[in-house]
């Protein structure tokens, strides 16, 4: 495999779920007035046999190949069928 999938390109952290893959992307959002905060723009890809196999191939080192999911004090959602 040679070119990047979707949901590695401009990841923090990607896991999967019994139904998804996610993509997280972390941002840290500094602010004088009020509390400096950790945002996860996180990107739900709908598991495919295609994308279980390029997940598998990228993440076959990980002891726990799954990974888990990255804490942040807020999250935006996006859905790619």
């Amino acid at each position: 495999m040679c070119k990047l999938p979707e949901f590695i390109i401009d990841s923090t952290n990607v896991y999967r779920t019994k139904h998804f893959i996610v993509k997280q992307s972390i941002d840290i959002q500094c602010d004088k007035l009020e509390n400096n905060s950790i945002v996860s723009h996180d990107t739900f890809y709908k598991r495919t046999k295609s994308r279980d196999k390029e997940f598998e191939y990228f993440f076959r080192e990980r002891k726990i190949i799954n990974g888990k999911r990255l804490p942040s004090t807020m999250h935006t959602r996006n859905l790619i069928k």
